[in-house]
């Protein structure tokens, strides 16, 4: 994992919260559960030309229930 800033491109309004540092593409399972939903997108390159990854991740919001009448 490589730790270098980038800008946050995932509008505040998602309630997104970017994991600090920066994903090698066989690292994100390692932060990856089925009880949130992740936002990924490209980052840059490392020294050596490996693609990074920026991380963004929110709880799973419950589905709504219709109301009853």
């Amino acid at each position: 994992m490589t730790n270098r800033s980038t800008t946050q491109s995932v509008d505040e309004d998602d309630d997104f919260i970017r994991l600090p540092g920066l994903f090698r593409r066989w690292e994100i399972e390692q932060v990856v559960d089925p009880d949130a939903e992740f936002h990924i997108e490209g980052a840059g390159t490392s020294f050596d030309g490996t693609h990074l990854f920026a991380v963004y991740r929110r709880d799973k919001t419950q589905p709504l229930t219709p109301k009853e009448t």
